[in-house]
C-alpha cells in the first residue's frame, strides 16, 4: 500500500513543482521577515493576553478581512492582463493538486503577502488568533486543491456549508476562471456575482 501512494505521489509531482514550491516558502519568509522587522518597530502590534472571545473575534475579522482582500486581489490579477501573466503559472493546473496550491509566481506571493502586512499594521491582533489564522489557511489552500471532495454531501448541503469554499468550489475555479475568486467563504462571489 506504501509502495503505491508513494508512486502515485512520484508521478503526481514534478521537478517544476518542486522549484516553484521552494520560491513561495522562500518569499513567504521574506514577507515574515519583514513582518517581524514591522514588529520589532513597533509598526505591527500583537496582543498576548489570552481571552476566548478576544481570539474568537479576531479569528474571524483575519478571516473575512483576508477573504475580502485576497477576493479582490484574486480578481485582480484575472482581470489586468499585466498581472494575470503572474497568475497564470498557477492556472498551469487545470487538476489542481495539494502541491499546486504553492506553485505561485513570486509577484502572487509578495502581492497576497503585502495584503496580510497591511491588515497587520492596521489592526492590533491578538497573538493566539494570528497562529490559528495562518494554520487555517493552509488547511484551506489544501483543502481547496484537493482533488476528491472529502465532506459528505449530507453536511455539504448544509446552509452553512453553502456559504464555505470547498475543494470543487476552487477546482471549479481552475476550470472556469471567471468564476469562484474566493478564498474561505463564497460571500464575495455571492455579491459579486461570480459564483458558479
Amino acid at each position: 500500500m506504501l509502495d503505491g501512494l508513494l508512486t502515485t505521489f512520484k508521478d503526481e509531482i514534478t521537478l517544476k513543482e518542486i522549484g516553484w514550491t521552494c520560491s513561495t516558502i522562500f518569499f513567504n519568509t521574506l514577507v515574515t521577515l519583514a513582518g517581524y522587522k514591522l514588529f520589532q518597530h513597533g509598526v505591527i502590534i500583537f496582543h498576548l493576553n489570552f481571552s476566548v472571545t478576544e481570539l474568537l473575534a479576531d479569528f474571524l475579522l483575519l478571516i473575512v478581512a483576508m477573504d475580502f482582500m485576497m477576493y479582490v486581489f484574486h480578481w485582480a490579477i484575472h482581470k489586468l492582463h499585466a498581472l494575470y501573466r503572474y497568475h497564470d503559472l498557477h492556472h498551469q493546473y487545470n487538476n489542481p493538486t495539494a502541491v499546486s496550491l504553492f506553485v505561485l509566481h513570486p509577484v502572487e506571493v509578495l502581492g497576497f503577502g503585502g495584503l496580510w502586512l497591511c491588515l497587520l499594521t492596521a489592526i492590533d491582533f491578538s497573538i493566539y488568533a494570528i497562529i490559528l489564522y495562518l494554520m487555517f489557511n493552509v488547511a484551506m489552500g489544501i483543502i481547496g486543491h484537493l482533488r476528491k471532495e472529502f465532506i459528505p454531501a449530507s453536511v455539504k448541503n448544509h446552509t452553512f456549508f453553502q456559504w464555505l469554499a470547498n475543494t470543487g468550489f476552487h477546482v471549479d475555479h481552475h476550470q472556469y476562471q471567471q468564476y469562484n475568486f474566493g478564498f474561505y467563504t463564497k460571500v464575495w462571489d455571492r455579491i459579486f456575482g461570480t459564483l458558479k
